[in-house]
Parts: C-alpha cells; sequence; structure tokens
C-alpha cells in the first residue's frame, strides 16, 4: 500500500472560495483525503504525519470559529452511534498528531466549512473551501462533556498571501514590473513612485472570488437594492457587482462568504460603500439622504439560498455611526 503524501497549500485550480455539494467531491478534488474524518493527515518530506486540511461542520460542540481564528478540537473519544464524547482524547491519535506536526513545522493547513458550521461564515449547503490557515498553538482542556480534549488554535493567512486569480496574478506581475522600472530609472524618487502606482492600481482591483460570482448568479446579475439589471458590451452580456457589506481587509475586516456579499448595480455598490446605503436587521434598505416617499425603506430583494448575515449588516452600520436603524 502506497502511504498517502500530505500536500500543503492550494490544490491545482481551487481558489478559496469553491463551492462542492458533497464531502466525496471535496475529496475528489484532492482538498481533503477523508470522506468523513475531520483531519486530513499524510506523510510530510521528513516522512512524518503531518495534517494538511480540515473540514469545519459541526464537529465538536467545543469548536470555536470567528472566521479569521479558529479554535479546533482534534479527533478522538467519541462514540460513533451518538457522536458524543465519551473518553479523553490524546496526542497519539494520527490526526492529533498530524495537527500538532505541522503547527511544528509551520505547514499551512487548508480549511473547509460545511453548511453545519458557524451560521455566517458556512454556506447554506454543501461545503466551501475557505483557503489557508496557520496553526500557531496547541494544548489540551477538559472540554464541555468533561473529557480531556486536544485544542488547536489557527488563524487564517493574510489576504495579499491566499492563491491570487488569474487576472490578480496578472496585475501584480505587472506592476512588479512597474517597480522594477521605477527602480531602473535612477533617484530617489524611484521606488517611491512604485509604490504610488502599486498603491492606487490596486484600489482599482474588484475581486470577482467564487463566492462573489455565486452570489451574482444566483441573483441573475439583478441589483437587490434598485432591481436594476445591466447589459453591457458588444455581446450583451450581464454586469453587476459583488458588494462586501462588511467591508474586507484590516484588522476588523469581513470574510469573503456569501452572507457577506450582495449583488448590486455599480451605483448602489458605490453607495453602500460610502455609507450613503445601509440595511436594517429585517433586510430593509435605507437611504440616509433621500427625502419623501423615497426616504421609505424598501425590502431587500432576496433569493432562498443566499442568507444575508446579520453580523455584518451591523459592523456596516457600527462603521458608518448608525445607532438607530431605522432612521
Amino acid at each position: 500500500m502506497v502511504a498517502y503524501r500530505a500536500f500543503f497549500g492550494h490544490v491545482d485550480e481551487y481558489l478559496p472560495g469553491v463551492h462542492f455539494e458533497s464531502r466525496l467531491a471535496v475529496k475528489d478534488a484532492k482538498l481533503h483525503k477523508e470522506r468523513e474524518a475531520g483531519i486530513s493527515w499524510g506523510l510530510d518530506g521528513d516522512g512524518e504525519r503531518a495534517a494538511d486540511a480540515i473540514v469545519l461542520n459541526k464537529g465538536y460542540e467545543d469548536d470555536l470559529d470567528n472566521w479569521d481564528e479558529v479554535t479546533y478540537t482534534g479527533a478522538g473519544g467519541r462514540d460513533r452511534n451518538t457522536g458524543r464524547q465519551i473518553e479523553d482524547q490524546t496526542w497519539e491519535n494520527r490526526g492529533n498528531e498530524g495537527l500538532r506536526r505541522s503547527r511544528i513545522s509551520g505547514n499551512p493547513v487548508r480549511v473547509i466549512r460545511g453548511s453545519e458550521g458557524e451560521r455566517d461564515y458556512s454556506p447554506v449547503s454543501g461545503y466551501r473551501y475557505d483557503g489557508l490557515y496557520q496553526i500557531v498553538n496547541e494544548w489540551t482542556e477538559v472540554g464541555k462533556a468533561g473529557f480531556r480534549i486536544c485544542r488547536f488554535k489557527l488563524r487564517r493567512l493574510p489576504v495579499e498571501t491566499q492563491e491570487l486569480t488569474p487576472v490578480e496574478q496578472q496585475v501584480r506581475e505587472s506592476l512588479d514590473r512597474q517597480e522594477q522600472a521605477a527602480v531602473g530609472e535612477g533617484g530617489a524618487d524611484g521606488p517611491e513612485l512604485a509604490t504610488r502606482r502599486r498603491a492606487s492600481t490596486v484600489e482599482r482591483i474588484v475581486r470577482d472570488t467564487a463566492v462573489v460570482r455565486r452570489v451574482k448568479e444566483w441573483h441573475e446579475y439583478t441589483c437587490q437594492v434598485c432591481g436594476l439589471a445591466l447589459t453591457v458590451g458588444p455581446e450583451g452580456k450581464s454586469y453587476a457587482e459583488g458588494a462586501h457589506i462588511q467591508a474586507l481587509g484590516g484588522s476588523a475586516g469581513g470574510p469573503d462568504v456569501e452572507g457577506n456579499v450582495l449583488c448590486l448595480c455599480p451605483n448602489c455598490h458605490v453607495r453602500l460603500d460610502r455609507g450613503a446605503l445601509y440595511l436594517t436587521d429585517n433586510l430593509h434598505v435605507v437611504d440616509r439622504y433621500a427625502e419623501g416617499l423615497t426616504s421609505l425603506p424598501v425590502p431587500l430583494r432576496t433569493v432562498e439560498r443566499h442568507r444575508v448575515g446579520e453580523r455584518f449588516l451591523r459592523a456596516h452600520r457600527r462603521f458608518w455611526r448608525i445607532s438607530d436603524p431605522n432612521h
């Protein structure tokens, strides 16, 4: 029997945000080698067991998922029939040993979320690949069921270190060439000029991730606020933009998940980003600067499989200092 080799990092063309209908589909994509177990492990370059992926899908009651930081419960000690913890976990468990090895070696771990996980960060159905995380700590403690469990803290790698889409890779390569050219021009302003070029260009990049594309398809490229369906170009293609309710990036940035994305026309997108539009918890859109009848809240256009996260609506209102969502 040939031993499974651990593979660290992204697999083939699968970028964060890709959706799968089943665990079997995740396994077939080689993102995780198991059909049921939460921890995927194999042999690293030194022949030691090392974990390369985990699944978050309501596996253990002690799991904590805050998107950027995950506290994950190791494997073992559960009754196969009831799923209840009936004995202590140990470091001798192959999955726990693999996660520990990856923490020591600094191997990134792929995180796949299932529909039974933390509501706001999980897909409505199936499974979604959510990118690379670093294991930063491990320890043991007594869990809620009264048995000792192995615990792991994982942190999501910064957005800029996650795999780039092909278009973004081309932009980065272009910016790198510009930077080299600017430095080659000589003078103290060369590097500074390159930095300004990079910053101004990156700000114009609109990320069209797998999550964003999926949300736009669900809404058939129709704005959820005003109902506008744009067609552009000589081929008459539909056009809409994916707007993150809680903006990405920064220490308080939101996640790139379906519940944090709206399908909007360019005009409504800009107004949401600038705080001119906001949403109440019951999914009504408020125009802060409208007068008369146009100032009345209107319901957001929704579809059944798109579950907008309340925490992202509140984060957007906090950012724009909107204390009363009804005014």
